[in-house]
């Protein structure tokens, strides 16, 4: 029934909006407003700020996964418990791994079971062409879930004939390989990618394996609009030394990522179109005991969970001269087979692929959500604002909005202010999963924030600054607490946090051969947390100081080299595995760097890391690599 209505809902919007559209013929010229050819545009930057890390950027960086590419921007804690990209949390200024939303090519991949699997993205760090970063919440244009901030990973887009191939080979027996074409004729496009990589990993049960498909086509119709189909897959399997706790470092978890998604956007006159559905699978095949080695007598099966994500977006925008009104319907299922999480079935379901387990709970949840919004400049002054809905059966009615201004003083300096509100609902996890030491809560209301920032960007030929304060109220924030006496977490609507903080970014570009540019980031954090007589899990694991100064030199004509030193500073502590004393994280410092030759048909390049082999850890007691290397080469073929 509820795809049925989603289904009439969609074509009934559709049909009304466009012949609304074709009653009018009235044509306004609108040199006032923002325009952009990207349609996979995150957010305004005419009232925020938006950070962008541009392609020829990726190439140059000494990073080998996105979850390294994101730790770049300001305001980003990426905390990794592994090397290769197989699992890293993402938090945008001090929120949980569940509170950013993840999009890829503007369509909402954020995994309803746990945002511990949002980066399993079905492609290579080689096929990312632009990342998104918005800090702040935003739920009132990209939907509920975006509660701390959101990112958009743009790939390729078809615009030229070409076919490349990338080998590399690094530390710890790690090789990876690529194969990508590009094809454009006419008014049709087309991108593929595949690629491969593995390691034996840097110390005990680290290894991996991870395997990427990836295809996107796009056509231009004739007075009809522009259509793109993307879709892909991936198959990781690594070993998880003590991942979800130090004292089993045996584990293994084996993810497998479906996803397609076709969007369609349309200009006419004053109208604006765009419309997308998707759907993503994604499989969890989790061992505590990898192949049951060392299992004691109580462990009789493994963690199997399949979530399958199936929705729909349609928004309509009317550009007049009174400003630009935008009306946007969004749509999504939600839904976990398993055999811890969700509500026991009636009927058992086989794990596919092999599987020996069998599916005994499930759960489901259907989201619906509306949302309008209106921007204008009226000369130097930029006014936006908008508000939100969204439904749901167990939550009910959530609502939530906001507004950005922006002042633009001269042609180089702007600044802005906004306020936003946003609403997270809890993850299956949250709600369903049960352990000897974890214990969920079915009961759970979702969290809600309000965000206050204000901020400057200046911007000159050689160099300029983006800067902003903030303040976020947090309000029923989900966190796993524990009381002093108990050895058990639980998931509770307990805690209230507060945050508030600043991010500086700074660029300069050089005239000198010998240095092209120079970037400097300062992030700086503090939580506030209510919680007397609990201890918080992670609400109060946050970066408190983040500083990254990065340069690139042109040592030769087609020679350069690109280095990061970063100081990292994380508030919080952790029990010492062997002791069980609590331990503060210690500051530390990293050296990492990149040199390339670059020509027309190939590239030679080095990957330097941790270059003075500091001991450091993003989770306690799960120690990340010391020095390592990577080399390869890419061809291109035109």
């Amino acid at each position: 029934m509820r795809k049925i209505i989603l289904t009439f809902s969609f074509v009934f919007f559709l049909s009304y909006s466009f012949y609304a559209q074709q009653e009018n013929d009235l044509l306004i010229h609108l040199d006032e407003f923002e325009v952009s050819a990207n349609t996979n545009k995150l957010y305004s930057e005419l009232g925020r700020i938006l950070t962008v890390i541009d392609k020829q950027e990726i190439i140059n960086l000494p990073v080998q996964s996105i979850d390294e590419l994101l730790d770049y921007a300001a305001g980003m804690d990426v905390r990794q418990r592994g090397t290769g990209g197989v699992q890293a949390d993402i938090s945008i200024r001090g929120g949980s791994f569940d509170q950013v939303l993840v999009l890829l090519n503007g369509i909402n991949i954020t995994n309803p079971q746990t945002g511990h699997y949002n980066l399993d993205i079905p492609v290579d760090l080689s096929d990312v062409t632009k990342v998104e970063i918005l800090q702040g919440s935003s739920a009132r244009v990209l939907g509920v879930n975006a509660f701390s901030g959101a990112i958009n990973i743009i790939t390729e887009q078809p615009h030229k004939n070409e076919l490349s191939s990338r080998v590399t080979w690094g530390s710890f027996n790690t090789t990876a390989q690529n194969v990508a074409a590009n094809y454009n004729k006419g008014s049709f496009g087309a991108f593929a990618s595949a690629s491969h990589q593995r390691s034996d990993g840097y110390m005990d049960n680290t290894d991996y394996d991870i395997s990427n498909a990836y295809i996107f086509l796009n056509k231009r119709l004739n007075n009809a609009g522009k259509l793109a189909l993307q879709a892909g897959a991936q198959n990781k399997i690594y070993g998880a030394n003590g991942f979800y706790s130090l004292a089993y470092p045996n584990q293994l978890d084996h993810t497998r990522t479906f996803f397609s998604a076709f969007t369609w956007h349309y200009d006419l006159k004053n109208w604006r179109w765009h419309a997308q559905v998707y759907w993503r699978q994604h499989h969890d095949w989790f061992e505590l005991f990898r192949d049951y080695e060392g299992a004691p007598a109580w462990y009789t099966s493994h963690n199997y969970h399949q979530t399958d994500v199936v929705g729909g977006k349609l928004t309509s925008s009317y550009l007049s001269a009174i400003g630009k009104f935008t009306l946007g319907v969004d749509l999504r299922n939600e839904h976990i087979f398993s055999n811890v999480l969700g509500e026991k079935m009636y009927d058992t379901r086989s794990v596919p692929f092999g599987g020996e387990g069998v599916f005994t709970h499930q759960a489901n949840r259907f989201l619906s959500g509306v949302y309008v919004d209106y921007s204008k400049t009226f000369n130097d002054l930029y006014v936006s604002g908008g508000a939100a809905a969204n439904y749901t059966e167990d939550f009910g009615l959530q609502y939530f909005g906001g507004i950005d201004l922006g002042y633009e003083f001269f042609d180089k300096m702007k600044v802005f202010a906004s306020f936003n509100t946003a609403v997270r609902l809890p993850t299956f996890t949250d709600l369903y999963y049960k352990s000897a030491t974890q214990l969920s809560n079915p009961d759970l209301q979702p969290e809600k924030a309000r965000t206050i920032e204000v901020g400057i960007k200046y911007e000159e030929h050689k160099w300029g600054i983006d800067a902003g304060v903030f303040y976020r109220l947090g309000d029923d924030v989900i966190d796993w607490v524990k009381k002093p006496d108990s050895i058990r977490w639980e998931c509770k609507n307990l805690t209230n946090v507060n945050a508030y903080g600043a991010d500086i970014s700074f660029r300069y570009e050089f005239e000198t051969p010998f240095i092209e540019s120079l970037n400097v980031v300062y992030s700086f954090l503090q939580l506030d947390k209510k919680a007397d007589g609990f201890d918080s899990k992670y609400a109060l694991d946050y970066l408190k100081h983040k500083l990254l100064v990065s340069a690139q030199h042109r040592i030769w004509s087609n020679l350069v080299l690109t280095w990061k030193a970063s100081f990292l500073d994380r508030s919080g502590n952790y029990s010492d595995f062997e002791t069980g004393e609590l331990v503060d994280y210690a500051p530390y410092f990293l050296l990492d760097g990149k040199i390339m030759w670059t020509d027309k048909r190939f590239d030679v390049y080095a990957d330097l890391n941790n270059i003075l082999n500091t001991k450091y850890a993003d989770y306690g007691g799960l120690p990340l690599p010391g020095f390592n290397f990577s080399a390869g080469i890419k061809i291109r073929i035109q």
